[in-house]
């Protein structure tokens, strides 16, 4: 026996179309979806490397500013340096010259010593009263005093003032309230700084006297202090 098939109701039709239409319906929406997620998703990445670029361009900016903030502070601050060199007064003696090569002043300018002689002479006595008065030295300006004197003397010793050897310590302020202190050390090692010249002063004056000798001795003061000008 065979069955004839029937055509389908129109309820069943529209049952089918309604299925369809929502399955393409559903199908958009999802590819919609999909194309809104991978949209707001690139969006996301553009927006996290645009504020990784602007967090590393402002890094780069405060570290550059911070740069030139120390480099002008650097350029403009006090630099003040020790040194013991041969004396203006001839071959026996060495000074101690102190002097600010920067561009701005050193204030409560002050010194410390690790080899004071025991005891103090007049000349030792000097020194100390000079490291310890605080001071200001302006910028190009220096300070220059006696360090040492070589003998014989006429009380039988052979040798005033500071030593030959130890460290200088030095520390000062500026006027930048960001660096409140500066602090440096300087060497004293004049039995181990080879041989230095002496400026020039001619022969001794041997067999001269009177106003031709004075004279004499002044040519010679002249031309070893513009010798020291030189050094």
């Amino acid at each position: 026996m065979i069955r004839r098939m029937t055509e389908p109701s129109w309820t069943d039709q529209l049952s089918a179309y309604s299925m369809l239409a929502t399955a393409v319906i559903s199908a958009v929406i999802a590819f919609a979806a999909f194309r809104a997620w991978h949209t707001a998703k690139a969006a996301l990445e553009a927006s996290r490397e645009a504020s990784e670029a602007a967090r590393a361009s402002a890094e780069a900016a405060r570290a550059a500013n911070e740069q030139a903030r120390l480099d002008s502070q650097e350029r403009t601050r006090p630099y003040v340096w020790v040194e013991v060199v041969p004396g203006l007064s001839g071959p026996e003696a060495y000074d101690v010259r102190i002097a600010n090569t920067g561009k701005s002043a050193a204030r409560q300018l002050r010194f410390q010593y690790d080899s004071w002689p025991e005891p103090l002479d007049d000349v030792a006595t000097k020194v100390r009263e000079l490291f310890d008065t605080p001071r200001t030295l302006p910028p190009a300006c220096s300070i220059r005093s006696f360090w040492r004197l070589e003998g014989p003397f006429d009380d039988g010793t052979s040798e005033a003032g500071m030593g030959k050897h130890g460290t200088i310590r030095v520390s000062y302020t500026s006027d930048d309230p960001a660096h409140p202190e500066y602090q440096d050390s300087f060497d004293v090692i004049l039995d181990k700084s080879g041989l230095w010249p002496v400026g020039e002063h001619g022969p001794n004056p041997v067999g001269i006297k009177g106003g031709v000798r004075s004279f004499y001795l002044l040519g010679q003061a002249l031309v070893r202090t513009v010798a020291e000008l030189k050094r």
